[in-house]
Formats: C-alpha cells, structure tokens, sequence
C-alpha cells in the first residue's frame, strides 16, 4: 500500500519518500484517511509508531487544499498541535517542517514553547503561522501578548493526549480550547486510554473514529523486566555492576528528583562512567545537547 492509495498527495507522498518512509504503517493507514475526510479521531498508538506523520501529512494536504487568500499580509493560524513537553514540539515541528519544504506553498510551522525566552517566539509570530505547535502554557502566554489567534484554527491536534493531561495541563488546556472555534477537526492521538482522557474525547470530539493499535497494559514484547531489591547505599554500585555485566551501552535510568539525577551523574562520573542528568531545571540548549550525545552515542 502506498501513501497516494490512502489520498495523499503526490507531492507529500515524495516528501514522505524521502524522508525515509517507505509505505504506510498501520496507524497512518488508519489516520490519514479520516483525517483527510475531516473526521474526528481518538487514536491509541504506542511510540515508535509513526503517529506524528499520521497527522501531519493529512494536516499539511488539508491546509494545501484551502490556501489562504492571496495578497492576504497576515498567516492565520489553522492548525494548532498540543504537546507535553519542548522536546516533542521540536521533533513535531522539524518533521513538518521537513514534509513541508519542497511544497508549492509551504505553509509556516512556529514553535512556543516554555522554558526558554518568549521573546524569540514573539518575534516569529510576526506575519502569523499557518501551523503552531506548543506547549499550552507557553500558547496562552502566546496569546495574552497578542501575537496569537486562535479564532481561525481548523484543525486541533493533541499528541500524546494523556500526558498533557497526566502532567497536570487540564486546567490550561480547557482554557486554550475555550478560545478555538467550536466548528473544527479535533485529533487526539495518545499512548494510553485512560479515563481522563475518555472524559476529554466524549466531550470534545464529534463521533469520532476509534483506532486502537495499543492493547492496554501490555509490555512491548522486547523488554524484560525485573524488579531488584537492594539496599539504597548499594543501587548505584548495582547499576555499575548490572551496566558492566549485561554490557549495556546506553542506559537510562529515571530517578525521583533532580538532584537524584544530578547526584547520581557525578557518582557515575566518579566511576569513569560518562553520565549526564536530564530534568527540567536545565537550560533548553543543555537539554537538546544531552538528547543528541545520547542519541549519537
């Protein structure tokens, strides 16, 4: 099966191509075509599936198909995508910003998100964006300076809809969907169904098509687990030994504080085990750094 079987266009099938996407997977099989239909959707895919592509293409051909008017000096915002945290908004903007590239008429991706300077996010809201992808904190900061509309948006994605929830968002994501045009597209794509979440799509979403390809509660079939009891004095001597045992070349290992990770790092360190700490108080360029050593090995 290819992409332009499922309706997409030529040209987002070649951007799609190119990228690295051979033929759809089954979410994207599932998804593109209601999205591109203008359906509602409440999708359960684990990570790794291809969801951010699942809506990214059909928004992108959606936006091509009704092109803003031309001579128009202002980009209305038309899709609006909601996420957790910064660093999946910078995975989701940079993929369709990639898709988007060699199009006719790209539309504008604009991240806002939290933790960094608004200044910057301000000033790349001038002229508008046909797409935001944001934190929901950072989008009502957004709004509040007026640099944002939300007054015209069609096409409302929730990536990782539990999360957002989970971390305790509620409260500003029922403010940011208060100041969105009751007549759109709602798309919420999550990991898990838990009740929040069936709460917020019953509420939301207008007969929506359900697609599940997450069986709940059920490990990913390449992890083992095992649970180790072990005196507190002695973990990190036990995560040396386990690290050298099973010859484990990276590793992550989630802890209960920030200076647990920060003091864990330096203990590693101090083993000649090259360690960082990731949480929330560093900096978004330390963070990004942390990302790309881990991933580059």
């Amino acid at each position: 099966m290819s992409f332009v079987s499922l309706g997409l266009a030529p040209d987002l099938a070649q951007a799609a191509s190119a990228l690295g996407f051979a033929e759809p997977t089954p979410i994207q099989r599932e998804a593109i075509p209601a999205v591109l239909r203008g359906a509602d959707l409440l999708a359960t895919a684990p990570t790794g599936s291809g969801k951010t592509a699942a809506y990214a293409l059909p928004v992108l051909q959606r936006l091509l198909q009704c092109p803003a008017p031309a001579g128009e000096r202002l980009r209305r915002t038309r899709a609006l995508v909601l996420v957790p945290t910064r660093e999946l908004a910078a995975q989701v903007a940079a993929l369709l910003g990639e898709l988007a590239r060699t199009l006719p008429q790209a539309p504008r991706v604009v991240v806002a998100v939290g933790g960094v300077s608004i200044n910057p996010q301000l000033m790349a809201l001038r002229g508008g964006a046909e797409v935001v992808v944001a934190t929901p904190g950072r989008l009502l900061d957004v709004v509040r300076h007026n640099a944002l509309r939300l007054g015209d948006v069609q096409q409302l994605v929730l990536d990782e809809a539990d999360r957002l929830l989970e971390l305790g968002f509620a409260e500003e994501l029922a403010e940011v969907l208060s100041l969105l045009p009751p007549q759109r597209q709602s798309l919420f794509f999550s990991a898990t169904f838990p009740p929040s979440v069936q709460a917020l799509a019953r509420e939301r979403l207008r007969e929506p098509l359900r697609v599940d390809l997450a069986p709940p509660n059920q490990p990913v079939g390449s992890i083992t687990q095992r649970a180790i009891a072990v005196d507190a004095a002695r973990r990190t001597q036990l995560l040396r030994h386990l690290m050298q045992a099973e010859g484990w070349e990276r590793v992550l290992v989630f802890v209960a504080s920030q200076y647990a990770a920060d003091h864990l790092a330096r203990k590693l360190h101090q083993g000649d085990v090259f360690a960082t700490s990731f949480h929330g108080g560093l900096s978004q360029g330390a963070r990004q750094q942390t990302l790309r050593e881990f991933k580059e090995r």
